[in-house]
């Protein structure tokens, strides 16, 4: 059996949730874990990270913010910051704030530490309209 656990320090999304393949936002791209993948631990981006349940044809999306992932023969372990799945996003609210932190980042000047956190910041709320609208990543 090959599980997935997503966690949040806020909530548990997937708990021992048997799966066929997961697609992860790691930090140098896209992340595709089938059973039988080597074991390794990466830190994740913000992005949508997409499952297959046992036998299913559709993925679940969710967007998550940045986190680490730790693959092991039989499960794949995500603690994310942050994660929400499209019935939880407020679409004008992530809108507003993404607004907000574009213009951050071009009218400010932001040390190095500032810039990179607003950049994580811009990222996850695009991956929240993006799972938002539906589109396909």
């Amino acid at each position: 059996m090959f599980k997935l656990n997503l966690v949040t320090p806020e909530k548990k999304l997937v708990s021992n949730q048997e799966i066929d393949e997961v697609t992860l936002p790691a930090f140098r791209g896209e992340l595709n874990i089938l059973p039988g993948h080597s074991p390794l631990m990466t830190t994740l981006e913000p992005g949508i990270l997409k499952y297959k349940l046992k036998g299913a044809s559709e993925q679940v999306r969710v967007a998550i913010s940045w986190g680490y992932c730790q693959v092991s023969t039989d499960a794949v372990n995500v603690l994310a910051e942050g994660a929400v799945t499209k019935e939880e996003i407020e679409i004008k609210k992530v809108n507003e704030h993404l607004k907000t932190q574009e213009q951050r980042l071009s009218s400010e000047t932001l040390d190095d530490e500032s810039w990179q956190h607003v950049q994580h910041e811009v990222a996850r709320l695009n991956a929240e309209v993006e799972l938002s609208q539906g589109k396909p990543s």
